[in-house]
Formats: structure tokens, C-alpha cells, sequence
């Protein structure tokens, strides 16, 4: 951890109370020397900081920054610790990961960005991840289960974003099933699971889990072909203080939770509390309906009866069938 680390993480325990430079030096075994270069590259780096005669430092303000040493400072007093990387500009945190599993990385880690340039969605989509208004997030994770329980890792993902979300800043969420996130009638988020997997054994290699959230409408709006239905938490006025770090260390300390213990069902019931989808009507978009066409019985409209302990959406054809949904998408007017 470096000086200027240090520096922040022991001005933000310390917030609105001034630290002086020497207590900080004799705390962190440097110089008085380094910790004033240290502040003046927090303050470079946007954070506000008062120097007050014979008093010390005051952090008054947050930088709006990712800091991988703040994140895992929370989560280790969360009693969780795992690897952070963090990114001001990525291609994509997906991309990453997955060439680090093909690197032979062994190891359980999380690639945090402020904006991506390649960001990917479902079905080959791009995913919007412009500078400065989300937040974009991916989990490299090694499981030890069955290949069908992968698709379990999206649901747990969905779960641990809307109880992060509503914990940091106090809004309700729901769920549109399988992956999206919906706040005050739009889809604020996405999530995007990947795996490669073991054939002969039929388990899984590897497994990255991407998250993807509109913090604030960026500049200029939303493109127009997302418009109609792309959301934000906030509004550009009222974003909380250093909401990205808060906001990645609840969500990471969440997930963390839930896969401790996969795959069993404990987050279900909290799924299934937000999925905003059941017992309404909705268009069913999948592989197999896209090569069925028009021919045979109507498999586009369904009446959604609820979510499975797989997490299999459990649906109604207009034709009286019944059928659990493993893959695929819903379309549903809001």
C-alpha cells in the first residue's frame, strides 16, 4: 500500500476531524515530507482536503474516484478479502478477466472500471459504459459445481446489486427477470455471466460475472437507440459522495456472502420479492422461438407464474402449457 493509500484511508476514518502531518507520518512510518506530497496528490486526484494551522489535515470531500485500497479496506471489515483491481478507462472488465483465465490465473478476483470502451451485453450487444456516470464491475470466480448450476451465479448477482443498491442509497429496486435491474420504472443495470467449461468432467474452469450500473444519465443523455428505457440511480444533481467505492464495496461484500455459500437457495426469496414480472403477461425472446417461427403453438406470449429453485422462469402459453424458462429473454410493457 502506498503513502498516499495510507494517507486517504486514515483522513477518511477521520473524517471532519483534523490529523496532523505528524501524527499521520508517525502512524504510517514516513516522513512528514511524504504525507504532504501524499496530500497534494490526493487533492490533484479531486479530493478536497483543509490544511488547518497547528491542526493538521481535514478530508472534506470525496473524491468521485475508484480506490481499490478504500474497497478492500471496507470489505476487510466486512470480514471479506479478495483481489481489487481498479480501471479509470478499460476495454472491457469481462475481457480482462477472461484473458487473465486464459493466462492460468487461479485465483478469485474483482476488475472495477469508471468507463469502458469495449463494454459487451447479452446476445453480442454493446453495453453503454461511457466516463463518469456508471460504474462497471466483473467477478473472476473458480466454483467447484455442476455446469448447470452456473447460470444460478446471474440470479446471485442480481440479488447482491439491488440489496447493495438499496443499502447505499436508500431507493427501492426490482428485477426483471433474468439479469436487468429496474429503478422507478427503467433498467439502470445489466449483468453479464460468462464460462468456459470442462467438457469430460462437466464442471465449470472458470467463471466471470459482469456488472454494469448507470450512476447518473451521462452528458448528452442516453443513446437514442436505449433511451426509451435506459435508467439511472441518481440524478446528476443529488449523486452521494464517493458513491462508486461505497457503492462497489456493498455490492462485492454482498455477492461475497451469497457465494460462500453456493450454490444454495438463501438469496432466492429476495430475488423473487423484486422480479417485478410475476403475474403479469410478457413476450418470451429465445433461440428456440426464433428458430420455430410462426409454425406450431403460440410459444411468444406467456402468463409468468413465478421463478423456480433453479431460477427457471415458470410460465403459461396461451394455450393452457405450462413450461420453465432456462435461457433466453422477456419483453414486458412497464
Amino acid at each position: 500500500m502506498t503513502v498516499t493509500e495510507q494517507v486517504l484511508l486514515a483522513l477518511e476514518e477521520n473524517k471532519g476531524r483534523p490529523v496532523s502531518g505528524e501524527e499521520l507520518a508517525e502512524k504510517l512510518g514516513c516522513s512528514r515530507n511524504a504525507v504532504w506530497k501524499a496530500v497534494k496528490t490526493l487533492e490533484n486526484e479531486g479530493y478536497e482536503l483543509e490544511g488547518i494551522r497547528n491542526k493538521g489535515y481535514i478530508l472534506k470531500t470525496s473524491a468521485d474516484s475508484l480506490s481499490a485500497v478504500y474497497i478492500k479496506d471496507k470489505l476487510k471489515k466486512a470480514g471479506f478479502d479478495i483481489e481489487i483491481e481498479t480501471y479509470k478507462t478499460i476495454d472491457s472488465t469481462n475481457s480482462l478477466l477472461k484473458r487473465y483465465a486464459a493466462d492460468g490465473e487461479t485465483r478469485d478476483l474483482v476488475a472495477v472500471a469508471e468507463e469502458q470502451t469495449a463494454g459487451q451485453g447479452r446476445r453480442g450487444r454493446s453495453f453503454f459504459s461511457p466516463k463518469g456516470s456508471g460504474l462497471y464491475l466483473s467477478f473472476l470466480l473458480h466454483p467447484r459445481v455442476p455446469v448447470e448450476k452456473a447460470a444460478r451465479l446471474t440470479t446471485v448477482a442480481a440479488v447482491a446489486e439491488a440489496l447493495a443498491i438499496e443499502n447505499v442509497t436508500g431507493f427501492e429496486t426490482s428485477i426483471k427477470w433474468v439479469n436487468d435491474i429496474w429503478m422507478r420504472g427503467k433498467k439502470i443495470s445489466g449483468i453479464l455471466t460468462e464460462a468456459q467449461t470442462s467438457i469430460e468432467m462437466g464442471t465449470l474452469d472458470y467463471c466471470v460475472v459482469g456488472i454494469g450500473i448507470n450512476l447518473t444519465e451521462p452528458e448528452g443523455g442516453f443513446p437514442e437507440d436505449i433511451k426509451d428505457v435506459a435508467g439511472a440511480v441518481y440524478d446528476r444533481e443529488e449523486k452521494k459522495e464517493n458513491l462508486k467505492n461505497d457503492l462497489a464495496a456493498e455490492l462485492i461484500g454482498k455477492f461475497l456472502s451469497f457465494y460462500r455459500t453456493f450454490p444454495d437457495s438463501s438469496y432466492l426469496e429476495d430475488y423473487r420479492k423484486r422480479c417485478f414480472c410475476i403475474g403479469r403477461d410478457v413476450t418470451v425472446i429465445t433461440a428456440d422461438h426464433e428458430m420455430l417461427g410462426t409454425a406450431g403453438p403460440d410459444r411468444t406470449h406467456a402468463h409468468v407464474l413465478g421463478v423456480d429453485e433453479e431460477c427457471h422462469l415458470h410460465v403459461r402459453y396461451n394455450d393452457g402449457t405450462e413450461d420453465f424458462l432456462s435461457s433466453g429473454e422477456i419483453s414486458i410493457k412497464v
